[in-house]
């Protein structure tokens, strides 16, 4: 699977995709490089520029609740009895947690956490699993925990990179979902997000997709009606790790 996708994402078969829809429009490529991007105004830039790391965590805070999600801040030390209240509240009986390297664990110090649950079954997202083994797992979770990268103040949003430890379906299948993300990734706007994954594409991250998930999933179509969970989970937490 990982052998896939890293092919569908390298640069020779986006080029060639791309030729051929030039070929077939009949018109030529637009090229980025002889048309830079030249903004109009600041204000996407400016947005929360003058607040502190303080003050954004608050922001950050008011308005994940005005999205349905939870801002939760703990040190690495206090995870592991968070969890266990948090699944014990919930009565969490089957647990999906990202199929992060032992020592991603470890640096949380929730390596017993993990091992010692207390949740009946707990599966993990591995890229040597098969899709649908993947993600009948993910369909069945009470409780899925990923590992995100950025919690963005202006909106309450929370970003997440795909990869062989957190697919697609890792993220939109199970009840609930449990963001983990260290505090340094807090970032005042969306375009400041970007520029930090901009930053971490230069340094080597691979990923198909980054998913800004604002709280639960919500639908309004119906009669104008808010349903939450149509298409995701019912509820969505963001714990926050201070960081070192």
């Amino acid at each position: 699977m990982t052998s896939l996708l890293e092919k569908a994402n390298s640069k020779e078969n986006r080029e060639n995709f791309l030729n051929r829809l030039e070929k077939a429009s009949g018109r030529k490529r637009h090229q980025l490089a002889d048309n830079p991007l030249k903004a109009m105004n600041s204000v996407s830039a400016d947005l929360l520029a003058d607040k502190s790391e303080a003050e954004l965590m608050e922001i950050a805070k008011k308005n994940s609740e005005s999205v349905n999600a939870e801002v939760v801040i703990k040190k690495s030390s206090e995870l592991a009895d968070y969890l266990r209240q948090y699944t014990s509240d919930k009565d969490v009986k089957n647990m999906l947690l990202a199929g992060v390297k032992d020592d991603v664990w470890s640096g949380l110090q929730l390596s017993d956490w993990v091992q010692n649950s207390g949740v009946a079954t707990v599966n993990k997202w591995s890229a040597d699993l098969d899709r649908m083994d993947n993600e009948q797992n993910a369909n069945l979770a009470d409780l899925a925990i990923a590992m995100g990268e950025h919690l963005i103040a202006s909106t309450g949003t929370a970003t997440i990179a795909n990869s062989a430890a957190q697919g697609r379906g890792f993220l939109f299948l199970p009840t609930r979902l449990l963001v983990i993300i260290p505090k340094s990734g807090l970032v005042k706007n969306t375009r400041e997000a970007v520029e930090k994954y901009d930053e971490a594409f230069e340094n080597g991250l691979s990923t198909s997709a980054i998913n800004f998930i604002s709280g639960p999933s919500n639908s309004g179509d119906i009669e104008m009606e808010l349903v939450v969970g149509v298409h995701g989970p019912v509820e969505c937490t963001y714990l926050v790790v201070e960081d070192k």
